[in-house]
Order: structure tokens, then sequence, then C-alpha cells
């Protein structure tokens, strides 16, 4: 019995689309490959595109991550300043692979959700330290410029430097003060005080400008 040529085609074509499951991949232009032979490391791709060859598993695995700069926000939470003031406060992160074949190890198998554990422990210690060295002027004050800047750049020098020493094959792209706020226990008392600041200046103010006055007189 003569076989249907139409399923002679449709099996070729089957044949090829499962050989070309098993044997090749391609990635994309937001991602890089880590190519794995028997659970270990053995190949990076970071071209995009293909096809790329590969024997089929369990001999080899391809796992793909994405290199584009990955969003993080830390939780809200209170610190102490220099002068034993409590402050609340929350941090936005940009961060990104930088190492794929060092990342994958590191966080069993690549899961983005253990770097950002990882990540969150540092942010966390980074932040209360840095805070810890700043007064509450630093961050809320009616008569000085708050120095925002000068206290994100220090918290980002400090994780960067954690991740280069802990070789996780991430780095962080940016970092930056997403809000700020005091306790409800301490709010009355900080307005109290920078009322008491602003009349002290107020007072000065009239003080001088009656001085001169008199002078003129």
């Amino acid at each position: 019995m003569n076989r249907n040529p139409v399923s002679i085609i449709i099996g070729a074509v089957l044949l090829v689309i499962v050989a070309a499951l098993l044997f090749v991949f391609q990635v994309r232009q937001s991602e890089i490959a880590v190519v794995t032979t028997f659970g270990k490391p053995t190949r990076t791709v970071e071209k995009p595109g293909g096809p790329y060859w590969k024997w089929p598993w369990p001999i080899q695995k391809v796992y793909k991550f994405d290199q584009r700069v990955q969003s993080y926000e830390d939780k809200l939470v209170e610190d102490l300043t220099a002068d034993n003031n409590n402050l609340l406060t929350q941090l936005y992160v940009g961060w990104r692979i930088t190492d794929p074949e060092i990342f994958f190890p590191r966080f069993a198998g690549g899961s983005v959700v253990e770097a950002e554990k990882v990540l969150e422990g540092m942010i966390r210690s980074a932040k209360s330290a840095v805070i810890g060295k700043h007064p509450l002027s630093d961050f809320v004050s009616a008569d000085q410029p708050v120095k925002f800047a000068q206290v994100e750049k220090e918290i980002l020098d400090t994780v960067r430097s954690q991740l280069k020493a802990n070789n996780y094959g991430m780095d962080v792209e940016f970092l930056g003060i997403k809000r700020i706020g005091l306790p409800e226990s301490v709010t009355q008392s900080v307005f109290d005080r920078m009322k008491s600041e602003r009349n002290v200046l107020s007072s000065r103010s009239k003080f001088e400008g009656e001085a001169e006055a008199q002078k003129i007189r």
C-alpha cells in the first residue's frame, strides 16, 4: 500500500521542527543566554540572533536572562539618624546582570527572585548605615538645603562595593530616594523644632533690620 505523499511531507516537517527544538536556539535582542553542560555553565551567548547549536537535554540546557536594567523597590522602613531621630525611607533601584556565568550558579539557576533577596539585604544594611551618619536636617529642613543627592550616592557606592566584593555577577545602575517620612510619634516634635528655628531666623532678621535702620537714622 502506497503512503499518502501529504502524510510523508507532514511527518518530515514535524521531524524538522522537533530536531530544531532539540538542537538549536535563538537569543532575543534583550537577552543573554548561558549554555550549561551537565549542569555547569560552559558557554555564554550575548549576540542576539541565531540559530545557535546545542546538544539536547540532558547533555546541554539553555538559560536565558534579561540583560536590561530591572527595577526594584525596597520597603518603607524606619532608621535612626545621627541626631537620634527616627526617619522613614524607601528607595528605588535599577540593577542588571553583568556576568551571567557568575550570576547563574550564585542564585539557584539564575533566579532573579533570589538575587533581589540578596540585593534587599545589602540595600537595607547600606541605607541604615548611611542614614545613621546624617542628621535629620539633611533630609527635612526649613532653613538649609537637604542632601538627598549625597545620601543616595553614599548608599549606591556602598552597595556597589559589596556586590563587587562578593562577585555576584550583577551591578546597580542607579539608586534614589522614592519616599521619605517621619513616624507619627516624632512628627509634631520635628515640626515644633522647625517652627522654633524659623522664629529664631525671623527675630534675627527683624533685629538686624532695626539695627540697620537705627544706623541710617
